[in-house]
């Protein structure tokens, strides 16, 4: 006899109650496939429409200053809020000059710009600080030129001043937002500087995480949904513009366009010692690299700084865009002009005359933003208050209408 215990034979319903695994790896992958679809769905859905109803322009709180970053269908939904198909669509990109600053929301230089072009034109003041003319309001025109085929985009340079095709660093993301949704015409020249600009061996590796990420969202749409969550439910991060670190968290839609406003700000401090020094280095720099006189006392623009311009110029815009295309060229201050030599002031105007010749050489229509200001439509060396908005409004209207009769939109 054997003191071993006999162990029981595995029947029927032992072997039934053998558990099963929770996770399968299908069913993981379906969910995560089923997730990215309902994000692409959302992110195409929410932003159809628009995010900033009662905005007149990305304030600092709405833009990349706040660590906000704009998306193209997010600023295509903020032109379609405010331009009817049958108005004429005027598109003010550049920079913060024309963004504005100094100027409170209720009379920046754009309002007064609507106010002189009546109902028949919408004006959308797509400018963002140290943006250039090729930045985020350029592209976002571009890529409704054909649901908007009456258009007027605005863009502003010093004068002999012209922008890489690819805008600049730190506004790239628009132009990659643009690029790989496929919003943009084909330009030979400006494949070829994104091309160069994605092979730049100092920052190859961020920029292929750039440009995948950029290819990732033309398909699931992420940033979209993100900037929807973002400016109507709650923000995820404090930063420096935050107002007050128990509001990090508040949507974005909670801050309004609170813009400083020069005319309310004593003229001792917005031109402090230390300021007009500096300042004054850089008005009287203004066109002195490009130019010497000749024997006749006349000032003369270099040859290569002129070609220089030029092919910056050319190669900035799509040929078919450039005829709607008006450059601004801003000026100084009259507070350091006023106090140059003769021969100083003759040297910028001729600089002025020259970039319009050349940008009009290359079918664009520029214009010269004048002298008609004072001291007190100044901000600072640069930005202007709203009374010299207004005035900049009432310079560059008239050139607006002649340009729409121009393109035929008048008809």
């Amino acid at each position: 006899m054997s003191d071993s215990t006999p162990q029981p034979s595995p029947d029927s319903s032992s072997r039934g109650t053998v558990s099963q695994p929770f996770f399968r790896p299908w069913t993981l992958l379906a969910g995560f496939v089923v997730g990215l679809g309902l994000m692409a769905w959302a992110g195409r859905t929410v932003i159809q429409r628009d995010l900033h109803p009662n905005e007149v322009r990305f304030h600092p709180m709405i833009a990349p200053d706040s660590q906000y970053e704009p998306t193209m269908g997010e600023m295509r939904a903020f032109v379609r809020a405010r331009c009817r198909p049958d108005q004429i669509l005027v598109i003010v990109g550049g920079n913060s000059i024309l963004l504005g600053v100094g100027q409170p929301a209720d009379r920046v230089w754009t309002k007064r710009l609507q106010e002189i072009l009546g109902e028949r034109y919408a004006v959308v003041n797509l400018a963002f600080r140290g943006s250039s003319p090729t930045d985020g309001g350029a592209f976002v025109a571009e890529s409704l030129r054909d649901e908007f085929p009456r258009q007027i985009y605005i863009a502003n340079v010093a004068a002999l001043q012209a922008a890489d095709a690819i805008g600049i660093e730190s506004y790239r993301f628009i132009l990659f937002d643009a690029y790989y949704k496929g919003l943009l015409l084909p330009w030979a020249p400006r494949d070829q500087e994104l091309k160069d600009h994605l092979a730049d061996p100092d920052h190859k590796t961020a920029r292929f995480e750039r440009r995948l990420g950029a290819q990732a969202d033309a398909l699931l749409h992420y940033r979209d949904f993100w900037n929807w969550w973002s400016s109507t439910k709650f923000f995820t991060f404090a930063t420096p513009f935050q107002p007050n670190p128990k509001l990090a968290y508040k949507p974005r839609a909670y801050f309004r366009d609170e813009e400083n406003d020069y005319e309310g700000t004593p003229f001792e401090d917005r031109f402090t010692p230390a300021t007009v020094a500096n300042d004054t280095v850089i008005a009287r720099a203004y066109s002195a690299a490009a130019y010497t006189k000749n024997n006749n006392g006349v000032w003369q623009l270099a040859p290569a700084a002129r070609q220089q311009f030029l092919n910056y110029a050319k190669r900035a815009f799509p040929d078919q865009l450039k005829p709607r295309t008006l450059i601004l060229i801003s000026r100084n201050s009259p507070f350091y002009t006023q106090k140059f030599e003769p021969e100083l002031r003759e040297r910028d105007d001729q600089a002025i005359q020259d970039t319009i010749a050349g940008y009009e050489q290359l079918g664009y229509s520029a214009l010269d933003t004048g002298k008609g200001y004072t001291i007190q439509d100044f901000g600072d060396r640069t930005h202007l208050t709203s009374t010299g908005g207004a005035k900049l409004a009432a310079v560059t209207a008239p050139k607006i209408q002649a340009l729409a009769n121009q393109l035929g939109y008048l008809k």
